[in-house]
């Protein structure tokens, strides 16, 4: 028996990925513990059944990872039975551990959770949320093989600035060698905050493009190194209509790659949103 929250603005709530910079904090020091689900009290999730956000004062440390929470009560309940209460995989996305020979740790957002036989899954976003729960069975299975292999990898690096904070791109170590950059959804915004091409996918696609390609060379990656998207569009045939466009700025089609009718984006005037993730050295 399991229970989730989807909610209902897709990403207005990668958000707090999201009012965050997620997960694992990237301004502490490489020796000290990072602060676990965006400093997000991982009891609240089953005694109150929503996300709430934990405070400094009431902070523990387990698995190497800082904890927080809302109350001295939901510390101690943690401290008594951190299994019990604790996330999946340490937090990580439950989504990104299950990818074989890809297999990572990578940021969450703390409204992308489940529980599931009593135990608390989180995801990366609300997207791959949607789509673990479509097998969840299957990805717990193949993720709790595959921690074995994942959980001394090191965490995942927030790439800054040129790249948006919220929700933030990441680079992960895989399983097999090698990383990935994961670069977060990217819309049609400039580097004012100013929604550029209102109506238009074309001039949209572009900014898009631009946003990612930023990203990408943040990480030390280029449009030759992506290895899948994930296009949020609102109109999927205008968007094929600029197939040119997109490939220039997103690299050729990779069977991987997947177009995805959204219904809303973070903002109304928002005709798309691209998640890009690229092999790097």
């Amino acid at each position: 028996m399991w229970r989730a929250s989807v909610p209902t603005q897709r990403r207005g709530a990668t958000l707090l990925m999201l009012g965050f910079a997620t997960t694992f904090g990237a301004s502490v020091r490489a020796d000290e513990p990072h602060l676990s689900i965006s400093g997000y009290d991982p009891v609240a999730y089953f005694t109150d059944g929503r996300p709430i956000q934990g405070k400094s004062e009431y902070e523990y440390l387990w698995h190497k990872l800082r904890w927080r929470f809302a109350s001295g009560e939901h510390r101690e309940l943690f401290s008594k039975d951190p299994n019990r209460y604790a996330p999946q995989y340490d937090g990580y996305c439950a989504m990104g551990v299950t990818n074989n020979a890809a297999a990572h740790k990578d940021s969450v957002d703390p409204n992308a959770w489940a529980i599931v036989d009593g135990k608390l899954y989180l995801v990366h976003n609300t997207f791959w949320l949607e789509e673990w729960r479509k097998h969840a069975s299957e990805y717990i299975k193949r993720a709790d093989l595959e921690w074995q292999a994942v959980e001394d990898l090191p965490a995942p690096t927030i790439v800054g600035p040129p790249c948006a904070a919220s929700p933030p791109t990441t680079l992960v170590a895989l399983r097999d060698g090698g990383h990935w950059l994961v670069v977060a959804g990217q819309v049609a915004r400039d580097e004012t905050g100013k929604i550029v091409g209102t109506g238009d996918m074309r001039a949209q696609i572009e900014q898009v493009g631009k946003n990612v390609d930023a990203c990408l060379k943040a990480g030390g990656a280029t449009v030759n190194d992506i290895v899948f998207t994930v296009n949020h569009v609102t109109a999927p045939a205008e968007f094929d209509k600029n197939a040119d466009l997109a490939q220039r700025y997103f690299g050729p089609p990779s069977p991987k790659s997947l177009t995805v009718p959204a219904a809303q984006l973070p903002g109304p005037d928002y005709l798309l949103e691209v998640e890009a993730f690229a092999a790097v050295k």
